[in-house]
């Protein structure tokens, strides 16, 4: 059975190429690249032998499409472990030219190396692509946009909600697929800060979609069950037609 798919959006580049000067980038050019260092996360700086080794290749120019693979070997601490492991970590990266990207299948972190590294590769500025965060104003636009193709709230994680009878709750969280618009936006309202929401689309682009998005810019997909490109390629304009205005 397929897995669900992590996921992270890409901010639009600050300016745009339109060629791609060759087709492997290796992780030393973003290390060494001149102030590269103050978009870097820190974790990745304190420690010189955390990161091991890595690279971006642009694999194909599809139309309105650049697809690249991007890798990394790294030393990370395990849960219950005090000695550090290594792992290695492949995955995929979808730009829409001149609009955002999806990483997909990268953890959060590698997800914002990814930017780093695209970055300076492409576009020789550090900043040039960022992760795309998510304020209360973009998810308002993201549930009213899917409401209005066809789709619904199926989960939501709220921080600091005003309630009548219980004061201030510091956190809530409930899903389900049977959630009442009005109940939604309602603790929408309500609450000061909004940290994730689940999406049902019956029909985004002609596939089923489900996914949930966090607010610092990254998710999980499990519809469809297999991702294919023109599927990440509709996700893709569906956050640019809501949060790239």
């Amino acid at each position: 059975m397929p897995l669900p798919k992590n996921f992270a959006i890409l901010t639009k580049p600050r300016i745009e190429v339109d060629k791609i000067e060759r087709k492997d980038y290796e992780l030393g050019l973003l290390m060494n690249f001149p102030g590269a260092w103050k978009a870097i996360n820190n974790k990745w700086l304190e420690d010189p032998d955390r990161l091991q080794d890595g690279g971006i290749c642009f694999l194909s120019d599809q139309g309105e499409f650049r697809h690249f693979k991007v890798w990394f070997k790294y030393r990370r601490r395990g849960i219950a472990a005090r000695n550090y492991v290594t792992e290695d970590a492949e995955f995929e990266l979808w730009q829409h030219k001149n609009g955002f990207s999806l990483a997909v299948n990268a953890p959060k972190a590698l997800a914002e190396l990814a930017a780093n590294l695209l970055s300076v590769a492409i576009y020789k500025d550090p900043f040039a692509v960022r992760i795309r965060k998510i304020r209360k104003e973009d998810f308002l636009a993201l549930v009213q946009y899917t409401r209005s193709i066809g789709g619904k709230v199926v989960v939501l994680h709220l921080r600091h909600i005003r309630t009548e009878d219980m004061g201030i709750l510091s956190v809530l969280k409930i899903s389900g697929m049977d959630m009442k618009r009005a109940n939604v936006d309602k603790l929408l309202n309500a609450a000061k800060r909004v940290t994730r929401i689940g999406f049902y689309i019956p029909n985004l682009g002609g596939t089923e979609f489900k996914f949930w998005i966090g607010h610092w810019g990254g998710g999980t997909i499990y519809l469809p069950p297999i991702l294919e490109p023109h599927h990440v390629w509709t996700l893709i304009r569906f956050f640019e037609g809501v949060l790239g205005k």
